[in-house]
């Protein structure tokens, strides 16, 4: 008797366990917080693992999760979240604005990113406002003239053409 009731409360311990470890799917929309508008490539990670996805075109996105975990959404220029999910299986999130954590930086011949005050030579700026005063339908198109010793020039004639950009240095 004693051995049947061990039995059958190993059985109820090894299914308290299965319930605990069944994965379900969390799913939702992340927005600007700024705007409403959907926030695309966002990342999704569930904290402590390398279980990840990303958000989609609309900002959609879907995830496998096991049991009460966190979330936790990233995207450059946004401040980081984390969420805990609980038992709900929907989660719309909305990112606040991180101007903080945008900086100038200056990516260099060699391809390597440096911050504007490490490097040891003086750098140009090309802003918005300075394409837009000439009217181009290519924006590299835009560029020409603007930064000295860049020269820009189209392969043909031809609409849709490719730019060359070659740096005089």
């Amino acid at each position: 008797m004693k051995q049947k009731l061990l039995k059958v409360f190993l059985v109820c311990t090894l299914l308290v366990g299965v319930v605990y470890a069944q994965n379900r799917q969390v799913s939702g929309k992340v927005t600007s917080a700024s705007d409403g508008t959907p926030v695309q490539g966002v990342s999704i990670v569930v904290q402590g693992t390398n279980t990840a996805t990303q958000t989609d075109g609309s900002g959609n996105y879907s995830i496998n999760v096991a049991g009460d975990v966190t979330l936790v959404f990233s995207y450059i220029g946004y401040q980081r979240q984390a969420i805990s999910v609980g038992n709900r299986s929907t989660i719309n999130v909305q990112l606040s604005n991180d101007e903080t954590s945008l900086e100038e930086v200056v990516v260099t011949a060699q391809g390597i990113t440096r911050s504007n005050k490490s490097l040891g030579y003086s750098t140009q700026t090309v802003t918005g406002n300075n394409l837009t005063q000439k009217s181009e339908t290519n924006v590299l198109n835009s560029l020409q003239g603007k930064v000295a010793g860049v020269n820009i020039t189209s392969s043909s004639g031809q609409p849709g053409s490719s730019t060359n950009i070659n740096s005089g240095v």
